[in-house]
This record gives structure tokens, sequence and C-alpha cells, in this order.
């Protein structure tokens, strides 16, 4: 079970979050997989981790979505950029976390990449700016890469 929610932010919080996220000056850190070794690499920023802001720009950007998300406690926030691919490239089915929380990822950009939930069900979401859409981290889920622009870029929160 899923839920979606367009809209999430409000208009002028997230065209400032989308216009510092997309900025020459965000720091990217490169993975060489994304779940797996056969997956292709990724730009991640990671903002909270393990009872920790790891990112100076946790309190302006990270707090406000973490207040609307009404998290009780927080595992994970990280951000991820996918670069544009020929076709689509789909990363392997993975789940967040193995203990019960939350799995909510906010869309940055709108592109024709998207999530798939679910191994068997494959239900597809696609990447629209300032959608949320939240899931229990158990459920498996995968990246697919966007071709229509450069980068798809995706904060995921892992919270209780």
């Amino acid at each position: 079970m899923h839920e979606i929610k367009r809209s999430f932010l409000e208009p002028t919080f997230f065209k400032q979050l989308q216009s510092f996220m997309l900025s020459p000056t965000m720091p990217w850190y490169w993975e060489d997989h994304q779940y797996g070794p056969n997956d292709s690499g990724f730009f991640r920023h990671t903002f909270y981790y393990y009872l920790e802001p790891r990112s100076q720009d946790y309190h302006q950007y990270m707090i406000p979505i973490v207040k609307a998300l009404k998290c009780e406690m927080l595992s994970n926030i990280r951000a991820n950029c996918l670069m544009k691919t020929d076709k689509p490239v789909m990363s392997d089915f993975h789940h967040d976390r193995s203990f019960d929380c939350k799995t909510a990822i906010l869309y940055i950009n709108t592109n024709n990449g998207y999530t798939l939930l679910g191994k068997k069900e494959k239900i597809k979401i696609d990447s629209e700016a300032n959608k949320l859409v939240i899931f229990d981290s158990k459920t498996l889920h995968c990246a697919v890469s966007q071709t229509d622009c450069e980068r798809r870029i995706v904060i995921n929160f892992n919270y209780v």
C-alpha cells in the first residue's frame, strides 16, 4: 500500500528547495552502484544518517519537510541524482530498511524516470516535481532512469 501527495510542499518553499538541489553548488558525491553490483552509478547527498545531520543544509531545507511528514524518529535522509541514459535503466529491487518504518520519496524535478513499487505488482510512480510517495520501508522498489533530461533528483526519507 502506498500514498501519493501531489503539491506536497508550499510552492515558494519547494521552488527554493528545487533551485538549491539543481544548483551547480549542490555538493553531490559519486557512488558506483545504486543498490546492487549490477546497478549503474549515481550521485548522492546525505542530509541525515542515524541520529545526526550530515549536511550543513539539513536545518534550512530538511526540517520543514520532516515537520510536514510528522516524523517521530528519523533514520536517513538522502538525495539521489540519476544522470540521463539513452534508454530507461532499472536499478535492482531493494527495500530501504529491515525494521518497521516508512519511506517517503520527494520528487524534485519532472521527467520520464519513475519508481516501481513491488517486484510483482510493479506499481509505476511517475517523477513529478513536488510529488511525494509514502510506503512501508520493507516494500521492494526500484528506480528507473530518465531519458528526457540531464538529471532525475529525488529525496528519500526513512522515518517513523
